[in-house]
């Protein structure tokens, strides 16, 4: 909160001029004794009394309560607000303020102490009674002060006051806030004050109301047109809106008393955005980065200067942007005006636009300036003058949008103007030419007829040829991974298909399961019946193998002369060794006859599987495979064996 506190003294009272100056007014007085004008007279007519004399003031060099302060030893330490205007300086220190009052009217009436500056950090307000000699209760308001704990929950700052008729007053008022202390007093009777509160809030809806229209407009003008100018011009009314509901205390009041941290960096957040938005809102609407330059640069030195400016109310204070933000809240409109009345003379005119409707809020900020200080008489035209400078700038610029939305279309229509006289000028020379042209398509037609039809008959002849090359490529796919003699894959296949499905068990972890087949005693069948019968047998055993496989993915290849071998995926080892032992039996069933004698046929099976590992290669599969089937003809053949079975001796190295 103290680095909120810091860094809102140093930031802009509107956005056209940071003017960091302070109230005072002439005369001093000893707290129980009425200064040498006498107490302000509260007539039986007064309604509203603003106070601008008999004040006096001492600055605190130590904490100090209303009873030190008053202390005859400190009578001499106190100092009358001479001048015209309250301008003390930049006040750090806590500073008292303190003046006599007395109601003359002889009725006793209800009374309002109004300071109507709300951003003030804490105000404490005491009342000494001179003739009874005793201190009213301290009363409490400000910035720091959360609505319900304030004497009246109001935007403003305000105090009831105890003033029996006859009986003078001494007011005596603490201020301790860290930025420019603005200290406007006001004494109101008390339906006077909400009468008149009640027309300032009407004045107040109305300038909120016209500036809400605006943005919304021209947020709806965005959303039709996707021009970024809209969209930042709206960026910038909401910021300003934010900021008047910060500088006037509705904000305060209505929406955001309970967030300590917007109550307290609120003012400076939106002040800085307010900027922010209107250097980006200067950029696209002057098209500062088409004359690029000295102009372009500067305008980007602000939008950084002020984005961080704006991220420093989320983060803390920063040392620099703390001592800097009133130079720069002083530099950018005046660097604005400069932009706009450069580009002004170099013939933009919607820097014209923009040069006078800044100019408003200029003149309006300037003369609430005058007014707050006591230059100039304060009336509800300096009170209201930046509000109207605004709702002048932000009508004026509407319009300006509005202009350019017309210049714009006019150079459309020009444009298309300029189209349709091109287009009918296109047109007749295009008579004149569509002869000349029809005889050249005539001319193109046949010789794109006849060499279509030689394309035709190339095309033909090309997928005819494609086709057969198709078909070939088809058998010699075929024939490169089948078994002339069997019609079963060969041993090059079930490589190839074996490191694959190797490879994606182990990925997807699934079992893998190979099974190697070998003919029992097939040598003899080629030498008591010829190598014919022989071929005769094994294509017969790779048909009744093939028929047991029930799984397109399983599959039966000739792993050698004599030898088969089948990859089951996703099978695990005893499911594999069922496969294997009905493809054994279905051979043993084969009733082959040759010349009136039964060939007896037989099989023996090893069969291994298991979950492979991360880079496990198929030789170990093949080995304990090969293992097995070595265990299953060592076993007496005609056998299905599996590769943990306690037969299989590892230690083996071939049949």
């Amino acid at each position: 909160m103290k680095d909120g506190r810091v860094l809102r003294k140093h930031s802009s009272i509107g956005v056209g001029v940071s003017i960091a100056l302070f109230l005072s007014v002439a005369f001093a007085f000893c707290p129980f004794s009425l200064a040498q004008q006498g107490p302000i007279a509260l007539a039986t007519d007064t309604q509203h009394r603003a106070i601008r004399e008999g004040i006096a003031y001492f600055v605190e060099s130590a904490p100090l309560n209303h009873l030190q302060v008053s202390a005859p030893d400190l009578a001499d330490q106190w100092q009358p607000l001479t001048g015209k205007s309250f301008n003390l300086g930049k006040l750090h220190p806590p500073t008292w303020f303190r003046f006599d009052v007395t109601n003359a009217s002889f009725s006793d009436r209800e009374w309002l102490l109004e300071i109507g500056w709300p951003l003030l950090d804490q105000v404490e307000v005491w009342q000494y009674h001179h003739a009874h000699q005793r201190w009213s209760f301290k009363q409490k308001a400000g910035n720091d002060v959360a609505l319900d704990a304030r004497p009246i929950a109001h935007r403003l700052l305000l105090f009831p006051l105890q003033l029996p008729p006859g009986d003078p007053v001494t007011l005596s008022i603490r201020v301790d806030t860290q930025q420019p202390l603005f200290l406007t007093l006001d004494i109101w009777q008390n339906n006077a004050f909400w009468q008149h509160d009640q027309h300032r809030i009407l004045l107040l809806g109305l300038f909120f109301g016209i500036l809400l229209v605006m943005m919304l407009y021209n947020t709806s003008l965005y959303l039709f047109t996707r021009d970024m100018n809209y969209l930042y011009y709206a960026a910038y009314v909401c910021a300003v809106i934010g900021y008047e509901l910060a500088t006037t205390g509705i904000g305060t009041r209505y929406l955001w008393d309970n967030a300590i941290w917007l109550r307290n960096m609120g003012y400076v957040l939106f002040a800085s955005l307010s900027f922010l938005t209107g250097t980006f809102f200067i950029r696209h609407f002057l098209s500062l980065k088409h004359y690029g330059g000295w102009l372009y640069h500067l305008n980007n030195a602000f939008v950084v200067y002020w984005s961080v400016a704006a991220l420093s109310c989320i983060w803390g204070a920063n040392p620099i942007l703390t001592h800097t933000i009133d130079k720069g809240a002083l530099a950018t409109p005046l660097a604005g005006m400069a932009t706009g009345i450069y580009l002004w003379h170099k013939g933009n005119t919607q820097a014209k636009y923009y040069t006078i409707a800044f100019a408003f809020v200029n003149v309006g900020t300037i003369l609430l300036m005058l007014g707050l200080t006591g230059a100039i008489e304060r009336t509800a035209f300096t009170d209201y003058s930046q509000m109207v400078g605004f709702v002048l700038e932000a009508v004026l610029l509407s319009v300006a949008l509005a202009d350019r939305i017309n210049r714009d279309r006019t150079a459309r229509e020009e444009a298309q103007r300029v189209a349709l006289h091109l287009s009918q000028t296109i047109s007749k020379t295009r008579e004149e030419k569509l002869m000349v042209q029809e005889q050249i398509l005539d001319v193109q037609r046949r010789a794109t007829e006849e060499l279509e039809s030689r394309v035709l008959d190339r095309t033909n002849e090309l997928e005819r040829a494609l086709k057969n090359m198709e078909i070939a490529n088809r058998e010699l796919s075929k024939l490169s991974f089948s078994d002339p003699l069997t019609k079963v894959f060969n041993r090059r296949y079930f490589d190839r298909m074996l490191s694959s499905e190797l490879k994606r068990a182990s990925r997807t972890q699934q079992h893998l399961s190979v099974a190697l087949v070998d003919i029992d005693h097939f040598k003899i069948v080629n030498d008591d019946h010829g190598h014919l019968i022989g071929d005769e047998c094994l294509r017969l055993i790779a048909k009744t193998m093939r028929l047991v496989l029930g799984r397109d993915s399983d599959l039966i290849a000739r792993y050698g002369g004599k030898a088969f071998a089948f990859i089951l995926p996703a099978t695990a080892q005893q499911n594999a060794m069922r496969v294997a032992e009905r493809a054994r039996s279905a051979v043993e069933d084969i009733r082959f006859i040759h010349r009136g004698k039964q060939i007896r046929l037989s099989v023996s099976v090893g069969v291994a599987g298991w979950i492979p590992k991360q880079g496990e290669t198929p030789e170990k599969l093949i080995h304990a495979a090969d293992m097995a089937l070595f265990s299953a003809k060592k076993g007496g053949r005609n056998k299905t064996v599996a590769a943990q079975d306690p037969a299989v001796d590892v230690r083996q190295r071939g049949l």
